[in-house]
């Protein structure tokens, strides 16, 4: 992601539905993990995941999408994870998208198939993921990490 969002992020709507804390393994400094639904013209498309550790821009961050058909007739096989890790370079934001298999998100019960960093990059899909995560980013569930640049 550039300094500027996408333009295509303000056609998603953000709505977080709950938060947790934890401490880093490697450091112990207190960890955040929130998440929520993703709409787009009031539509379900998908749920998110953020997960970082506060105040630790160093360690970067975890964005984990389960995106799809939703809706009392969608079954798993019709959602997959995407996973993306943020990270600050050169004061940049930048995120990357990664395979979803090693991810929690990627076990979960809604999903059918956790996609590899090839299934999304070059693909149309991968503009509608930036765009999501750009969107997750720039609402309230995941805006400290706005603010890591300042550190």
């Amino acid at each position: 992601m550039s300094a500027d969002p996408s333009p295509g992020w303000r056609e998603f709507q953000i709505e977080e539905a709950g938060s947790t804390g934890g401490h880093c393994e490697c450091c112990g400094t207190t960890t955040k993990r929130v998440w929520g639904f993703v709409r787009r013209n009031a539509e379900p498309v998908g749920a998110y995941f953020v997960a970082w550790t506060q105040g630790k821009p160093d360690h970067g961050a975890k964005f984990d999408l389960i995106l799809g058909k939703w809706g009392d007739a969608a079954i798993k096989d019709d959602r997959y994870a995407v996973a993306l890790d943020y990270r600050l370079i050169e004061g940049t934001p930048q995120f990357m998208v990664v395979d979803a298999l090693n991810r929690a998100t990627s076990g979960s019960p809604l999903v059918g198939t956790a996609l590899k960093r090839t299934d999304v990059i070059g693909t149309p899909l991968a503009t509608q993921v930036f765009a999501i995560v750009d969107a997750v980013y720039m609402s309230d569930s995941a805006g400290e990490l706005r603010q890591w640049n300042e550190y």
